[in-house]
């Protein structure tokens, strides 16, 4: 493994760890996540699916754009990888009760992470790269964690394959991204940009994992920070 590519799963790593202790997981496996609280997570994942499809055929124009061959094959690569996958969710959501999917919009911090793609491709695509290979291996580490402390609430592989499917394609994926990390990267953005790319995922991610808890806790949904562009 690269340099590069050590760097960041040592930092996904470390910081993975600490999500299995998270407070949505802990909620999960005590029984104790509601069923609006599951429709909230599978209407946001569906929105970013979909959002995300648009943001990788923008960074695919982007690295064109800039002269960058290497990085438009690689998106080009994930537009065909990631294409229709929320239709997995969308089946998802058709399977749970009417009443807890009803009228159920995304919640603010899944939108936050969609809105956090499109930010960081346009600082630079390879910021956007930094987010795909931590997204990838974050479904790796604690996919199936998530899915077994979902079956504790009552929701079954089966129900929920906007997460199972990925778990199984992502670790193709995720491996693949690590390999071609220092093939992609000439060096710019430098590497403290693509570190904080990763840290500015990670708490888009914590923020999101919050409003589904709260939503499970309270019945109402907290604000997720706004995302801004890089200074």
């Amino acid at each position: 493994m690269t340099s590069l590519a050590r760097t960041l799963k040592a930092e996904i790593d470390a910081w993975g760890d600490k999500q299995r202790q998270s407070r949505l997981i802990e909620l999960a496996r005590a029984g104790s996540l509601t069923p609006r609280a599951v429709a909230l997570y599978l209407t946001s994942l569906k929105e970013l699916f979909t959002q995300s499809q648009i943001n990788l055929h923008r960074a695919a124009a982007r690295s064109e754009e800039l002269g960058l061959p290497k990085l438009l094959a690689y998106f080009r690569d994930k537009c065909h990888e990631e294409h229709g996958h929320e239709q997995w969710a969308a089946s998802d959501l058709s399977k749970l009760p009417l009443a807890a999917a009803e009228g159920v919009a995304p919640a603010r911090g899944g939108l936050l992470l969609g809105q956090l793609q499109s930010v960081l491709l346009d600082e630079h695509p390879m910021c956007f790269v930094v987010y795909a290979v931590w997204a990838e291996y974050l479904t790796v580490l604690l996919g199936d964690e998530w899915l077994d402390a979902l079956a504790v609430c009552g929701y079954e592989r089966d129900g929920l394959s906007a997460v199972s499917n990925h778990v199984e394609a992502d670790r193709h994926h995720a491996a693949h991204g690590f390999e071609a990390l220092d093939g992609l990267w000439d060096g710019k953005p430098g590497l403290e940009r693509l570190m904080e790319s990763l840290k500015r995922a990670e708490l888009a991610f914590e923020a999101f994992c919050d409003e589904i808890c709260q939503e499970s806790l309270l019945g109402v949904a907290t604000c997720a920070p706004t995302v801004n562009a890089r200074p």
